[in-house]
């Protein structure tokens, strides 16, 4: 059996396509040229290799049980941090450099002579189909990529463990690192200075046997690139893996982190790299400092509407910073040409909700009025969308006398404009439509959701027998819609608007902070300037039942399909009971039908 330094000079000796020397042999092996020496007389010997120092018959058979039998691709992820050209693509599939970084990365393996390439595909699992004709490899689907980690991926493609590399998609090597033969199970790894709370460092001993690995590291050898298993490892970490996976706690588990806890039982080294070696790109800005031209390198649609729109090119377009999600869309804000503007890109849930038309026909109307003057452009088929970034200089806040006033300014001229654009937003259609949706998906949600409209169905029609005035409405004004910019109220995302009954806005002013009925006025007198009748406030009190009866409604659709709502939907759930029970105490006292 062929020793550590052995196999190295043997297996150099097979890679290498022209005649070499004891020289260049240490020169890439790093062994001394004494130690060089000595290995390739004893290989000599055992006939391995010819006087030449090229590998002879029995010493490709030496090498065959050390053979990687596969490589292992996980690309399964959704590429969160690598927004926005994961809007389009994934991570895996985004190029650097101008070579596409899985590509790359199959073509490394196949030119070692890795013979089989297993690429693991979650997230946008369609765009990574082609490779599979292009370079002959397999697919594996995760279908659990979004709600679990990497031991996920790894469970799915647990039948192709064996003598495996386990690469990640976004991983790049500058110089191919890979093998058609390799010695024992490795984890690759950087010295990293300092105190990392992200990376994980390794303990080792002198033979480079991993015993230990910990979290946060510090002026340590950290996790970085790419594993091997070797039959050994794969064997006793197999099932191990089968017997986390499933278990309440670990969905978010990486696998290094089954490994992290079962170190002792799973023989791996440490392969010491230079930060040269490998390249790992965690989000957007990493990318960025490696390859200034990522931009024109992707040329995703994103880039070609904010081109065609502000008439710039690719490296006008610098500064991407991800800005908090919206309910139903994701936007970034970036510099072009001197300023600064927002892009909004829909998300998943978007197009069952929103009427793109209707929205564009909203927000040319509230710019005319200047209660938002932000846009700049909206594809009303696609519903993308490019406004001017505005510097807030403070967060919207509904107990601030100040923001209130300015809210009830803005709505005043709203519903005082006489507006109207032609269609109705029916919140009580609406939230049956999404009610329809849900019942195909979850039958146990959607009898909760008959639950709720019944309770709610009484409140509906007492607003059919107290109407009030219809108008232009805004009819989503929550925080992050209200921008303050120095003395002035942008009203933003007009996605719900319509004709409706002004109360749906009004009562906004002191929904979100439930005051008790006595200090209601407190809210509402900035907007009519006297004390509100018992009557209004019933009113308002049934809009706001209404409101966050659609919202609960919205809520529990989205967390069924990808959206990431499921903190507000007790919220909503609950405001709208207590809203409601109002308004039914109201009609029963007041007898007002049976």
């Amino acid at each position: 059996m062929l020793d550590k330094k052995e196999f190295e000079v043997l297996r150099y000796i097979c890679e290498s396509c022209e005649n070499t020397s004891p020289n260049l042999i240490a020169e890439h092996t790093g062994y001394s040229l004494n130690i060089i020496k000595t290995v390739l007389e004893k290989l000599l010997q055992s006939g391995f290799i010819d006087k030449l120092y090229y590998i002879t018959n029995a010493g490709i058979k030496e090498l065959e049980p050390f053979r990687v039998k596969n490589a292992i691709i996980l690309a399964a992820g959704m590429s969160t941090r690598f927004e926005p050209v994961s809007y389009e693509l994934p991570k895996g599939l985004i190029a650097v450099k101008g070579e596409v970084m899985t590509e790359r990365l199959i073509r490394q393996l196949q030119e070692a002579g890795v013979r089989e390439i297993v690429l693991v595909i979650g997230y946008m699992m369609e765009k990574f189909f082609y490779l599979r004709d292009k370079y002959n490899i397999k697919l594996v689907v995760n279908n659990e990529y979004a709600v679990k980690n990497t031991h996920s991926s790894i469970y799915a493609a647990r039948d192709y463990l064996s003598s495996t590399y386990i690469c990640c998609a976004d991983n790049y090597y500058p110089s191919n690192m890979f093998h058609q033969y390799e010695y024992r199970a490795f984890y690759c790894s950087i010295y990293l200075d300092g105190t990392s709370y992200v990376e994980r460092g390794f303990v080792f001993d002198d033979y480079d046997l991993i015993i230990d690995t910990n979290k946060p590291s510090c002026n340590q050898w950290i996790m970085y690139g790419h594993a091997y298993y070797d039959q050994i490892f794969t064997d006793k970490f197999k099932p191990i893996l089968e017997s986390y996976y499933g278990k309440n706690g670990v969905e978010q588990m990486y696998w290094e982190t089954i490994y992290a806890e079962n170190v002792m039982q799973l023989p791996m080294y440490i392969k010491k790299c230079t930060s040269e070696d490998i390249y790992e790109f965690d989000n957007m800005d990493e990318l960025k400092a490696f390859d200034k031209d990522y931009i024109s390198n992707n040329k995703v649609k994103v880039f070609e509407n904010i081109c065609r729109i502000l008439c710039c090119d690719f490296a006008d377009i610098k500064d991407i910073v991800p800005v908090k999600k919206g309910l139903n869309n994701r936007s970034f804000k970036f510099l072009c040409n001197g300023k600064y503007y927002i892009y909004r890109h829909p998300g998943g849930n978007a197009s069952n909700i929103i009427d793109r038309t209707k929205e564009a026909i909203s927000l040319r109307a509230a710019k005319r009025l200047k209660i938002d003057d932000t846009l700049i452009y909206i594809d009303e088929k696609e519903g993308w969308k490019i406004s001017k970034y505005i510097d807030t200089c403070e967060e919207f806040d509904f107990s601030n006398v100040k923001h209130i006033q300015l809210l009830a300014d803005n709505l005043k001229r709203l519903h005082k404009s006489n507006v109207q654009i032609g269609f109705h937003f029916d919140y009580y259609k609406e939230a049956n439509r999404l009610i329809e949706i849900v019942r195909h998906i979850d039958g146990i949600s959607y009898r909760e959701l008959i639950a709720a409209q019944t309770k709610i169905k009484p409140v509906f029609d007492f607003l059919k027998y107290d109407p009030w005035n219809i108008s232009f409405c805004h009819n989503d004004l929550y925080a992050p819609n209200l921008l303050i910019e120095e003395n002035k109220l942008h009203i933003i995302d007009w996605e719900f608007a319509g004709d409706s009954d002004i109360g749906f806005d009004i009562c906004k002013l002191f929904a979100v902070y439930n005051p008790e009925y006595e200090k209601i006025d407190d809210y509402l007198i900035y907007y009519y300037g006297r004390p509100t009748t018992d009557s209004e406030k019933r009113h308002l009190f049934a809009c706001a039942a209404i409101i966050y009866y659609y919202w609960f409604i919205w809520g529990v659709y989205a967390s069924k399909t990808d959206g990431n709502v499921t903190e507000y939907v007790m919220i909503w759930h609950d405001k709208m009971n207590q809203y409601c029970d109002e308004v039914l105490k109201y009609i029963k006292e007041n007898s007002l039908w049976k």
